[in-house]
């Protein structure tokens, strides 16, 4: 995370574009979707642990590459965008294997604290992240930032070779597409697991679009800048935090389904008050609570796949779970045309209004979500 923030800071302050910031997350959004589907096959193919350490080994050599041309003082934006399709290419193989990984490491009583600890490490490093990467660019250019990268990768490498966990391989070698249509398969028969997908997809969705809308809403309705902006997002985050420790804390929910349900409630009604706020103190602490019951229903949804699904096909769902959330930066794209053809408020209630649509559906017409727990 740190890594990517950085990467952005510097091409704004190479080139001060839009554009060339778009392209960034592109390259990273574009590559990591794609990789998705094929970094869950072989996370059921090939031993998870192999796939991480390959992971990181690939992020350390094109931090190497970049430290190497900006020492040269040949670094062009189009270098840092290249090594977004890097990046990306790496997280779509990765994220899937990691989270597959995490229920080969820890008995399944002990999931929801580990799942919660590794949603706790995620959030703070989003939180943290903005002010850190522009320290390390400050104090140190682009050339430290870039060699203290390839060090943490190659440290996160090394720390991984330590970890052989017991792992299911899948028997049977079919080609990818074929792979991937056994978990679609699964996903048809398991209406929670679908559950999870669909909430997973609707939330990306609009969470993107919330996101996008933060500097939208600081600016025309709180009438403020940077700063408002900021303590938005930071509260969000901050909030994530507080909702993953405290499930990591907590350990277990025994009516997981319910929990899933009533947190995405919860969040909705959130965002919804926060659409009719004026004052930044009320923004910023429904900010935080969206943040807190959001990160509960995530990690829950999380749980739910690594329990409900068999080792060996574990890497294929997460898979079909990272594809999901990359609706999140198609959030930004619509609720930016919503914006454009109407205001901030109405366009943010057209997504609360969806995202409450499915969650009740799912709550009426979902009975095996409603009953679903932890011990099933």
């Amino acid at each position: 995370m740190l890594v990517l923030i950085s990467n952005s800071f510097l091409i704004d302050d190479m080139t001060g574009s839009g554009l060339w910031l778009a392209a960034l997350g592109a390259s990273l959004a574009i590559p990591q979707f794609i990789f998705a589907g094929v970094g869950g096959v072989l996370a059921d193919r090939l031993p998870r642990r192999v796939m991480l350490v390959s992971g990181s080994v690939i992020g350390a050599a094109t931090m190497v590459i970049l430290a190497a041309l900006s020492f040269a003082d040949l670094l062009e934006p189009w270098h840092i965008v290249a090594a977004g399709v890097s990046f990306g290419a790496a997280l779509g193989n990765d994220w899937s294997a990691r989270q597959a990984f995490i229920a080969n490491l820890v008995h399944r009583s002990q999931l929801v604290r580990a799942v919660s600890f590794d949603q706790t490490s995620f959030h703070i490093s989003r939180v943290t992240a903005p002010l850190m990467g522009g320290v390390l660019l400050a104090s140190t250019g682009s050339e430290g930032t870039f060699t203290l990268g390839a060090v943490s990768f190659l440290i996160a490498a090394l720390l991984l070779m330590t970890l052989n966990p017991r792992q299911d391989i899948e028997e049977h070698s079919p080609p990818v597409w074929e792979g991937i249509s056994e978990a679609i398969q699964k996903l048809r028969s398991d209406s929670v697991v679908s559950v999870v997908i669909v909430f997973t997809a609707v939330n990306a969705l609009f969470l993107g679009g919330f996101i996008y809308l933060a500097p939208v809403f600081a600016t025309d309705v709180l009438n403020g800048g940077s700063i408002e902006q900021g303590t938005i997002l930071t509260g969000m985050g901050i909030g994530a935090v507080v909702g993953a420790l405290w499930l990591g804390w907590r350990g277990n929910v025994r009516r997981a389904g319910l929990a899933m349900l009533v947190t995405n409630v919860l969040t909705v009604l959130a965002i919804a008050m926060f659409t009719f706020s004026t004052v930044l103190a009320a923004s910023a602490v429904l900010a935080v609570i969206a943040g807190v019951v959001n990160a509960v229903h995530i990690t829950l949804g999380t749980v739910a796949i690594q329990t409900r699904v068999e080792d060996e096909m574990r890497g294929r769902m997460f898979g079909i779970y990272e594809m999901a959330w990359g609706f999140f930066p198609a959030g930004g794209i619509v609720f930016g045309g919503l914006v454009a053809a109407l205001s901030p408020e109405v366009s943010l209630m057209i997504g609360v209004i969806g995202t409450g649509v499915v969650t009740v559906a799912i709550w009426i017409f979902s009975r095996a979500t409603r009953n679903y727990t932890l011990d099933q």
